[in-house]
């Protein structure tokens, strides 16, 4: 079984995410996880469609798009997957869009123990600030993962053993934080938030572990 079919199980951890706010319109009390991607208001269970081409073209056994611009990313790919043979793109794809929703579902419901198991330590004790201060403040968020719409690798490379892959994501997301009593103080659920946001993962190629980790993050 590949490595990246197992992180779709969550056996294997693949490791994504990072929130530099809760979702939603802020209100002055939420705690800043530590990023968040540009946000726009679209109605609940329509997200706009993408206008973006996708062209095909092949990568040793794998299929991706939208690459045929960047030979710089065909010769990663071809990098990586000389230093490990199991590695395949549209899998690696495949597992970052399921995993995407895990771990935004685990931060959501403060669960630090799934976290702890998917992100690298610095990103991981960010998180864990976040929750804390959530908590602190007497909220929760109530948050519904509608699509993700688009999910690009837009940098890859090789660096000595570490394999490092940058994946765009758009989402659509219903977003709502209540407080103590219960009451919304922010978003509602008629309203899905987009987010853009980019994420670097990193992988020792010769390592028996499969998993990925978080390494950098930024909006957009």
């Amino acid at each position: 079984m590949d490595m990246e079919i197992v992180l779709l199980a969550m056996v294997a951890g693949f490791i994504l995410l990072r929130l530099r706010s809760e979702l939603g319109k802020k209100t002055g009390n939420e705690p800043q996880p530590p990023a968040a991607g540009h946000m726009r208001h679209t109605h609940a269970g329509q997200p706009e469609e993408s206008a973006r081409n996708h062209v095909d073209i092949e990568v040793g056994e794998d299929t991706v798009v939208d690459l045929e611009s960047n030979p710089a990313l065909r010769k990663a790919f071809q990098d990586i997957r000389h230093a490990d043979r199991s590695f395949d793109v549209g899998t690696f794809l495949e597992g970052a869009k399921a995993a995407y929703g895990m771990i935004l579902e685990a931060f959501w419901k403060g669960d630090k123990g799934t976290l702890k198991d998917f992100l690298d330590d610095s990103v991981y004790q960010q998180f864990s600030a976040a929750i804390d201060q959530r908590e602190t403040n007497g909220l929760t968020v109530h948050n519904r993962l509608l699509d993700v719409t688009e999910e690009d690798i837009v940098d890859a490379r090789l660096n000595g053993r570490m394999a490092e892959l940058t994946v765009h994501f758009r989402a659509e997301i219903v977003a709502v934080t209540k407080d103590s009593d219960g009451h919304v103080v922010e978003g509602n659920l008629s309203d899905a938030v987009e987010f853009n946001d980019t994420w670097t993962f990193a992988r020792d190629t010769k390592s028996r572990e499969p998993n990925w980790t978080l390494i950098g993050t930024r909006a957009g």
